[in-house]
């Protein structure tokens, strides 16, 4: 399973238990598809950076996900339908590394064999 996070910004007017139980319908659809909710945190009402949906301000909530990239469908599925999540946005938390073709060559030049300086090396004298 791969490590999600996704923030969600609810609606302003809501009040604080219909915001948990707006957390905890989300945290259903991921945990009904099989991925498990790391980590919860309310941010708070804080003033958006633009007006969404004729709104000024809203809720911010950030989860943690541990869950396959079905669940992450659904959960987004659930965010696009619900009434008072004004915007949202899924990250891949951690993308896994590959190493594509050979290895990097060093930026330095292999000094000669026999002790020769390369070419436009600057002698130091003592």
């Amino acid at each position: 399973m791969r490590s999600y996070e996704v923030i969600f910004i609810l609606d302003p007017a809501l009040a604080d238990d219909a915001v948990d139980s707006a957390i905890a319908s989300a945290s259903g659809v991921v945990t009904k598809e099989g991925g498990e909710v790391v980590e919860i945190q309310k941010w708070g009402k804080k003033r958006l950076a633009y007006e969404v949906k004729k709104r000024r301000e809203g809720h911010y909530v950030f989860l943690r996900l541990q869950a396959p990239v079905k669940a992450v469908a659904g959960l987004e599925r659930h965010l696009n339908i619900a009434e008072p999540v004004l915007k949202f946005l899924t990250v891949l938390a951690q993308v896994p590394t590959r190493r594509f073709g050979k290895a990097k060559r060093s930026a330095t030049p292999p000094q000669e064999a026999g002790g020769t300086r390369p070419a436009g090396a600057e002698v130091q004298e003592a």
